[in-house]
């Protein structure tokens, strides 16, 4: 009988249990947008303070992705990992008391916000850049479908789970529930592949890693991986593109909380459904990437279309007042979305080299950080006009822009062929 190709990864034991730690992690941050959102908009009612709970999430990134690239080129990514866990546990802990002896006070939930950020962000180079360690280079697509997979995943039972239990508890428990599923997360972090026999590059084998040089080598090897996206033309493209979308595509997930309550007149159980419709078109994104990934042999053309797509179907989501369309477009935003990321996370690792992949990776969660500027502007825009000019006004400028990156770059339009600039 014919195994199936979706799951090929998965018979990796080592990637298997950091599938697991995957869907732990985003069901982590799934639960605490929707848990914050939800508060702020109850004590508040502003669409720029709402923002701010996905700003704060995104923001740190500027920072964090690049550090914890050069971290995870130095040291043992899996280590690495168990520390993004534990901090989070612990600032669960820290949101919790806070909502529980501070109900009022919005700030603290915000610094507290941005520090988890920080800390869970700088593990995300090491987990993705340990996927490339312990799969074979033609399972990595595959391997990286299924980790959004996972994620996607927890992000729609996440938020539905959190909306459902703020009818029912105070907002501090879920905190308290995400710090006791954080202990299962540590647990399940595998050994480097030098340690239990799983495929992949030994950890060890990585150059660079011998230990810490000073603040300068520091330094040196964090702009290095700026270095390798400016010699080439193909990651100087997907860098701009990624720029462009994380600030101005996605947008809604901002005001997911103000369209709930404000155009669509719900509560909490709706603000839930919402934040989980996207990941279900992501899901499906996600499935069709793990199954079908042998078979992209342009993975440029297939990234330039999806996030072309997710532009053009985010005007009429912007525009809708229409609960049940608002569910459709928010899921074929999410399908698209989650092709144009896996896409891209495939043609940042194939040209990366093996010892710099993580400070690439790092270097694209800058991008992430990006989204944070746009969550402001859509917040800013919203509570100047109204929430569906927040969302149309970003994404008409964002296919203005992506059309002519596409129109100045080459290697995206044949396909994601690499072209080196040669250093004068």
């Amino acid at each position: 009988m014919r195994q199936l190709a979706a799951i090929d990864a998965l018979r990796n034991p080592v990637f298997r249990r950091l599938w697991f730690v995957t869907m732990i992690g985003g069901l982590n941050v799934g639960a605490t947008i929707t848990t914050l959102g939800w508060v702020v908009v109850e004590q508040s009612g502003s669409p720029l303070l709402v923002s701010l709970v996905v700003v704060t999430f995104q923001a740190p990134q500027l920072i964090a992705g690049p550090v914890g690239g050069v971290l995870a080129d130095r040291y043992s990514r899996p280590r690495l990992i168990r520390l993004g866990i534990s901090g989070r546990l612990v600032l669960s802990l820290v949101m919790a008391s806070s909502l529980f002896f501070l109900p009022h006070e919005l700030a603290p939930l915000f610094v507290i916000n941005l520090i988890r950020a920080l800390t869970s962000g700088a593990t995300i180079p090491s987990r993705r850049a340990f996927m490339a360690d312990i799969v074979p280079p033609r399972l990595l697509t595959n391997a990286l479908a299924l980790d959004e997979f996972a994620l996607t995943m927890v992000f729609i039972v996440g938020p539905v789970i959190s909306g459902s239990l703020l009818l029912l508890v105070e907002p501090g428990v879920i905190f308290v529930g995400l710090a006791c599923i954080s202990v299962i997360g540590i647990a399940l972090v595998p050994n480097s592949p030098e340690s239990t026999g799983a495929t992949g590059s030994p950890a060890a084998s990585r150059p660079g890693r011998t230990g810490f040089n000073g603040v300068s080598s520091f330094f040196g090897e964090l702009f290095e991986g700026f270095g390798y996206i400016r010699r080439s033309r193909l990651l100087l493209a997907i860098t701009a593109t990624a720029f462009a979308a994380e600030m101005l595509a996605f947008n809604y997930l901002t005001l997911v909380p103000v369209f709930a309550k404000d155009v669509f007149g719900g509560g909490a159980g709706l603000l839930g459904a919402l934040n989980g419709t996207m990941p279900i078109g992501e899901l499906l994104g996600a499935s069709l990437m793990a199954a079908f990934a042998a078979r992209v042999m342009r993975p440029g053309r297939l990234m330039v279309f999806s996030i072309i797509g997710t532009f053009a179907v985010g005007i009429p989501l912007g525009a809708s007042g229409w609960l049940p369309a608002s569910l459709v477009l928010l899921a074929m935003v999410g399908g698209l979305a989650q092709i144009y990321f896996v896409m891209q996370s495939t043609l940042l690792l194939r040209e990366a080299p093996v010892e710099a992949r993580a400070r690439v990776l790092g270097t694209q969660q800058v991008s992430w950080g990006a989204g944070a500027l746009g969550g402001l502007m859509s917040g800013a825009l919203a509570s100047a006009t109204n929430p569906h000019l927040g969302i149309v006004i970003p994404a008409c400028i964002g296919l203005v822009i992506v059309g002519i990156i596409i129109v100045v770059s080459p290697e995206l339009r044949s396909g994601g062929r690499a072209t080196v600039v040669d250093e004068q």
